[in-house]
């Protein structure tokens, strides 16, 4: 079973600046998450196999992106040839579904806007059909998703974190499991600063690396008490105002395919594509005026030090061996 053990943070938990400090035991505890994560990854696919809905979908979604996270935080400890296997495979778990959950997005929206729009009832039957289109090509891939091989290369890691876990201080794996959060945060914030409104690619491969940063810092809550349900919350919140920028980008490019597809009467497609060229802008609007709130969510940058660990030090610990990420820290 999980040990229970929290840090010993004395930070405030209502939004202000922490200190990410976590325990002696926290390596050996990701070891176990990583096997709990897979377990739990492998349960709810195949829980979408058995049972195909929307549902069964979204949970199968998540489990592999914190299964993601585990790896990604694990990473200065494995080879990186090895976390880039893991991570390829999940992808092509996660890039089956994208397609019909953007769909099913988009289904959502016209809901709203269908009554006030004519030309949104027939742009939603278009997707209706496209939808159960979807949902059977859909269904039949997942089912040929297998995950005794990726098992097979959890356990692998496993026995990597485990090696360098008895050659590691318990402080430098600290610090190392730190650094990884530190560059995952500093990878959003350049992309954020380098936004521009005009471009929602720009936007997107924000929320991108944000994805990966809140990820992470949800595997590490249990550590970091300063890292309450309510700040969580606040990042799911922060990663969703640019995830409804990159919808609206897809369904006014889904709308302009179905246009090129469909006889519509002009005036009202003319109507309806004003209306989602204004939704999309005041979304971007929208996220632009909390942007600079990213700063609050790794506000001490506790990682920074650890990003500086010097190489004759992880030699002394005798971790930075060729062909790990550990010798590229």
């Amino acid at each position: 079973m999980e040990p229970t053990h929290r840090a010993d943070n004395r930070a405030a938990h209502n939004g202000e600046p922490y200190s990410a400090v976590l325990p002696p035991d926290a390596l050996p505890r990701l070891s176990w998450l990583l096997k709990s994560q897979c377990k739990q990854y492998r349960k709810q696919l195949r829980r979408c196999q058995k049972k195909f809905s929307e549902k069964a979908v979204h949970d199968s979604r998540v489990a592999a992106r914190r299964l993601i996270s585990v790896v990604e935080l694990l990473a200065p400890f494995l080879p990186a040839t090895r976390v880039k296997k893991i991570e390829r495979l999940l992808k092509q778990h996660l890039d089956t579904f994208d397609e019909l959950r953007d769909t099913q997005v988009q289904l959502a929206t016209l809901r709203r806007l269908e009554r006030s729009f004519p030309a949104a009832r027939s742009f939603k039957a278009y997707l209706k059909k496209k939808e159960e289109r979807l949902a059977r090509t859909t269904r039949k891939e997942v089912k040929e998703l297998k995950t005794g091989r990726f098992g097979k290369l959890v356990e692998t890691c496993r026995e990597e974190v485990d090696s360098a876990r008895r050659r590691c201080p318990a402080k430098v794996a600290g610090q190392l499991l730190l650094a990884a959060v530190e560059r995952a945060f500093t990878r959003t914030q350049q992309l954020k600063e380098g936004i521009d409104a005009r471009d929602t690619k720009t936007i997107h491969g924000t929320r991108v690396a944000f994805k990966k940063f809140r990820y992470m810092m949800e595997t590490l809550a249990v550590f970091v008490p300063s890292l309450t349900p309510k700040r969580l919350r606040e990042m799911h919140g922060f990663q969703t105002l640019m995830g409804d920028v990159q919808d609206a980008q897809v369904l006014l490019q889904a709308f302009d395919k179905y246009r090129g597809k469909k006889e519509i009467d002009a005036g009202r497609a003319r109507t309806l594509l004003q209306a989602l060229l204004r939704r999309r802008q005041d979304l971007i609007h929208k996220f632009l005026r909390s942007a600079d709130s990213l700063e609050k969510f790794w506000p001490d940058r506790a990682g920074r030090a650890a990003v500086a660990l010097s190489r004759t030090r992880l030699k002394k610990a005798g971790l930075a061996r060729k062909g790990t990420n550990l010798a590229a820290n």
